[in-house]
């Protein structure tokens, strides 16, 4: 049973995980607080949802109303809030992806009480002014064409609509030209309203200060949010033969991304999989070395796992001189058959897995990545203790783990695709 808090009516602490002290407020809203040692407070609302409960008529809204609500409140005109944060010496920031989208500001921590009435007032109040949202879809709009126009990320997202199709997953952050111009300041307030402030959230804080008075902090300028169901997103379903997304450009290369299936956010294989990238990716891996020293087949080649809640992949990106489009399809094809046929050597294992844990070793040094990571645990995994197993399930995994996988999940026939083509230049 909750433990209550002498003298206190608007929480009540719960318990502690992995030094994370968790507490409820009056109306259940989780509040985590984990006390670090460190000159700088970082707090933040992050909200499971947003993305991928919009359709193709309103796309983008989720990204287009976080970032809008930083432009203006009931109380704060755009510029009273940038002076507010600059007085402070604090960042205040908005987010949106796929799963979820999110505000958070870090200041000294002398200023933590006033950061937390100032992303209150954010969160809880944005009026949305028209000119200001005007304003943040045009730079949507731009964002939209930039991506259009590189060579890594509109391959990555051709394949990725190929892979989920009319899914929620299928469908950009950004949104689209069509769905953005049917947004409005009237829109944008109902989703708020609808999403942000009754919604399944929770307020994290990672400062060097006693727990109880962060949490009495919280309650008191964050009143107005409650805890909500949200929405669930449904499985996708992967395509069940290869399904091919294409375009052209007038440059002088082609980029091709290709997607398996892979884990999603809580299958524990997830880790496994990093571990795969680890042995193919970066300038010592496998497709490196074979692709672009040995067979002198690419510019650039890389692969990474992208997790999302409730799928994953696998992709594979590489780009080529347009002439060896075909050769760098099998090439990497090639190098995912090798995976399904043979374990890791020890030794690629012992790299990827010394990679894995320095890397996450340098991330928990930052106190605002680790916000972000309790945050992730909380909203997505099975628990925040998930962060303390983390280098016990790396140093679990093993070749014959992997191998597995690759036979699971890296079927050719399965495979979707993603190419920007570059034309040929004749002289």
């Amino acid at each position: 049973m909750p433990l209550p808090v002498p003298g206190a009516r608007a929480w009540h602490y719960e318990r502690e995980e992995f030094g994370v002290q968790v507490f409820r407020t009056s109306a259940g809203l989780p509040v985590l607080v984990q006390r670090r040692p460190g000159a700088i407070a970082h707090l933040g609302w992050f909200v499971r949802g947003g993305a991928n409960e919009e359709t193709a008529e309103n796309a983008g809204i989720t990204s287009l109303m976080a970032r809008t609500a930083l432009k203006g409140t009931d109380r704060r005109s755009a510029t009273r809030i940038a002076e507010d944060a600059e007085y402070l010496g604090g960042v205040l920031s908005a987010a949106a992806n796929t799963d979820g989208f999110q505000w958070t500001i870090s200041v000294p921590l002398h200023r933590l009480d006033e950061a937390a009435e100032l992303l209150s007032d954010v969160v809880q109040r944005p009026s949305f002014p028209s000119d200001a949202f005007e304003s943040e879809r045009a730079v949507a709009l731009a964002n939209l064409a930039s991506v259009r126009d590189d060579m890594y990320r509109w391959p990555v997202r051709l394949a990725t609509e190929a892979a989920f199709g009319a899914h929620p997953y299928g469908q950009s952050p950004l949104g689209t030209e069509q769905s953005l111009a049917r947004l409005g300041p009237v829109a944008l307030r109902a989703w708020h309203s609808a999403h942000a402030l009754e919604a399944p959230g929770v307020l994290v804080f990672v400062a060097d200060a006693p727990p109880e008075d962060v949490v009495a902090t919280a309650t008191r300028y964050l009143g107005a949010l409650r805890p909500g169901a949200g929405a669930d997103v449904a499985v996708p379903a992967w395509p069940a033969a290869l399904v091919l997304h294409e375009d052209e450009r007038d440059k002088a290369q082609s980029a091709l991304a290709i997607m398996f299936p892979g884990p999603a956010r809580d299958d524990p294989s997830r880790i496994a999989m990093s571990l795969i990238a680890g042995v193919t990716s970066g300038l010592g891996g496998r497709f490196f070395d074979e692709l672009r020293e040995r067979q002198s087949l690419a510019y650039t080649v890389m692969a990474s796992p992208i997790v999302r809640r409730r799928a994953g992949t696998f992709m594979a990106y590489i780009a080529m001189s347009p002439e060896k489009e075909d050769q760098a399809r099998h090439g990497l094809l090639a190098e995912f058959a090798k995976l399904r046929e043979h374990p890791v050597a020890a030794r690629e294992l012992d790299q990827a897995k010394t990679y894995a844990l320095g890397s996450w070793a340098i991330r928990r040094e930052s106190a605002s990545n680790v916000l972000g990571d309790i945050a992730d645990a909380w909203l997505f995994g099975t628990s925040i203790a998930e962060l303390a197993d983390y280098e016990q399930r790396v140093r679990a995994v093993t070749a014959g783990e992997m191998q597995r996988l690759a036979v699971r999940y890296f079927d050719p026939a399965r495979r979707v695709e993603g190419v920007v083509r570059g034309r040929q230049k004749t002289i």
